[in-house]
């Protein structure tokens, strides 16, 4: 807030009465009229606007609409545009100064409105003996309701106090009558506007989030602790499943993969703890979920890629890829609906109510299964350690020759040993664990890009053909294709040579040295 603006938060039952006739008993008022201004504050599902230190509001105040994005705490003047619409995604925004703050933060999350704020504004102005303004006075009376149209409450009043030039001292003036007959809030106590309005809602901001962030005691019973870690990944499906059958930004289907491959990995790989019945029933249901989103996961790698396949063929051919971008869409567009259905149908509805049926039921005292009743530090200890010796002794094998079977292979176990030491870095130093995670994660994303690019070049063949027979590519579009397949087949291929090197790196004696310092403790 710049120097010449001041704002107060008075306590709940103030009168904005009370506020006019302790100004106007002291300086000549001239009235404004009354108005509302309605605010409606938006952010991404994983709130990266609030985690920035942001607030981001869509402003109506007499018929002009802007967006503004303040910081919350109140230190940077605030920046705003014009806004037709509604936001939608920050790259869809006209250029501004707005633009500019939010689209590095949101990347390609939708804007969501999570709080709106009704605000009824009486205003008057501070004039001296020549009628000049010296003071705009502001008393704004808020509510808060939800984007779904639920009233929520009332909110505190807040004084707003906008100074006209070389008149800073009235400002201040104003400010300490204030402060002296009506006790606002001191300014540590001052709650954001954003923030008081969540709460009055019932939310909390930064209430999502797809990381696993469970604290787990290293002597609990493993069966206890798994049980702990699954409802919380049945939670972070279920919250994206709205956005992901509505698909209102691709990260929505994305995180409720992600949560179901990490289901997957943890009742398939921490073996012996839960009743074997049920877990095969249950590894085949969310094999099921984690095919039938399959699909639509894919096309929308593809579309979200697509600017860099097109950037990667010579300017003249670049065009020629319009028609294979409207495929896409439409294919895009096929699958979604399969999701939604997916989504909605009993089979997906039995499994998530019979899944969060099991996880609620009490552990057995005395369970049949032989690690149920071990300590979880012990069970997560053997399951990463041989699952990191499989790594080794897969990758080691792997020659210049191997088929693309064995390195498909590697990358799967990679996978379980990630999602196992995500699941359980609690039971780890934080720094120790992070280091070898990340050091896993570079082997990861090498393996996939070699099967990734392989795979997009077979994709591309395949839609040539569809396209073809379909009468949707002419020759020059078949020509730019089959151009961009032979750029994908030669970075695969350079890829695929450049793995020896990033694998010696994963197994460095240093690091090896690391996992059995964690995992070969006991």
């Amino acid at each position: 807030m710049s120097d010449s603006t001041t704002e107060l938060q008075i306590p709940h039952g103030t009168s904005t009465e009370r506020v006019a006739d302790l100004l106007q008993g002291r300086y000549r008022t001239v009235l404004a009229p009354a108005e509302t201004v309605t605010r409606v504050f938006y952010d991404t599902f994983d709130w990266a606007i609030f985690h920035d230190g942001g607030a981001l509001e869509c402003r109506t105040r007499r018929s002009t609409r802007r967006l503004v994005r303040s910081s919350l705490d109140g230190r940077a003047p605030p920046v705003s545009q014009t806004l037709a619409g509604e936001p939608g995604f920050a790259f869809d925004l006209p250029l501004g100064p707005v633009r500019e703050c939010v689209l590095e933060i949101c990347g390609i999350r939708r804007l969501l409105p999570v709080v709106v704020v009704e605000s009824h504004v009486t205003a008057f102005r501070l004039v001296n003996d020549e009628e000049e303004s010296l003071l705009r006075v502001e008393i704004h009376a808020q509510s808060a309701r939800t984007p779904e149209e639920e009233p929520c409450g009332p909110l505190g009043i807040r004084i707003r106090l906008v100074a006209e030039p070389y008149h800073e001292g009235v400002c201040r003036e104003v400010e300490a009558l204030l402060l002296e007959h009506l006790a606002p809030a001191p300014t540590s106590a001052r709650k954001p506007l954003l923030t008081e309005a969540l709460a009055v809602c019932g939310r909390r901001p930064g209430d999502y989030s797809s990381k696993i962030d469970n604290r787990l005691d290293s002597e609990q019973r493993a069966d206890e602790a798994l049980k702990t870690l699954l409802r919380s990944l049945h939670q972070t499906l279920l919250a994206n499943l709205e956005g992901a059958r509505r698909h209102l930004d691709t990260e929505f289907l994305h995180d409720l993969r992600v949560a179901t491959r990490r289901t997957r990995s943890a009742i398939g790989q921490v073996k012996g703890v839960l009743p074997s019945e049920r877990v095969e029933d249950f590894k085949v249901r969310f094999a099921w979920l984690q095919q039938v989103t399959g699909p639509l996961r894919d096309l929308d790698v593809y579309l979200l890629e697509f600017d860099r396949y097109r950037q990667a063929l010579p300017c003249r051919l670049r065009a020629r890829l319009d028609p294979v971008h409207a495929f896409l869409l439409q294919r895009q567009a096929e699958e979604q609906g399969r999701v939604a259905g997916a989504l909605s149908s009993p089979a997906f509805d039995a499994l998530t109510r019979e899944w969060q049926a099991f996880l609620d039921l009490p552990v057995l005292e005395h369970p049949s299964e032989p690690n149920a009743a071990r300590s979880i530090k012990s069970v997560a200890d053997e399951r990463i350690r041989r699952m990191e010796k499989r790594v080794r002794r897969e990758g080691s094998a792997i020659r210049p020759d191997s088929p693309a079977t064995d390195l498909h292979e590697l990358r799967k176990s990679c996978k379980k040993l990630r999602y196992l030491m995500e699941l359980f870095q609690s039971l780890y130093p934080r720094a120790k664990i992070a280091k070898l995670i990340k050091l896993l994660k570079v082997l990861l994303d090498h393996l996939g890009l070699v099967q990734d690019l392989a795979v997009q070049a077979e994709h591309l063949l395949d839609w040539a053909k569809q396209m073809h027979c379909e009468g949707s590519a002419d020759t020059e579009t078949l020509l730019a294709m089959g151009a961009l397949v032979g750029q994908l087949l030669e970075r695969q291929a350079q890829a695929r040579e450049a793995f020896a090197e990033v694998f010696d790196r994963y197994r460095h004696d240093e690091h090896q040295a690391l996992f059995r310092a964690l995992f070969e403790s006991g």
